[in-house]
């Protein structure tokens, strides 16, 4: 219960401030993309690869619980 009153302590400070009579760099939009990209781009470059791996995966979890049913049935 702490914890979760910390936290909405501080998101409540964080969110609700003053004129802070400051300015954004216009540089923080291009140094975000700069960092966030590579992540991104690196996660669907592992999807595309791994493609075959994850619906094989995807398809043998949905697929034994078919197979084991037609097995109970007869």
């Amino acid at each position: 219960m702490w914890l979760i009153i910390c936290m909405m302590v501080v998101v409540i400070n964080l969110t609700i401030t003053p004129f802070a009579h400051a300015y954004i760099d216009p540089n923080t939009g291009g140094f975000f993309f700069q960092t966030v990209a590579p992540f991104v781009y690196a996660i669907l470059g592992a999807i595309v690869i791994f493609w075959k791996r994850i619906t094989g995966f995807v398809k043998g979890l949905f697929g034994r619980n078919k197979e084991s049913n037609k097995g109970n049935d007869e």
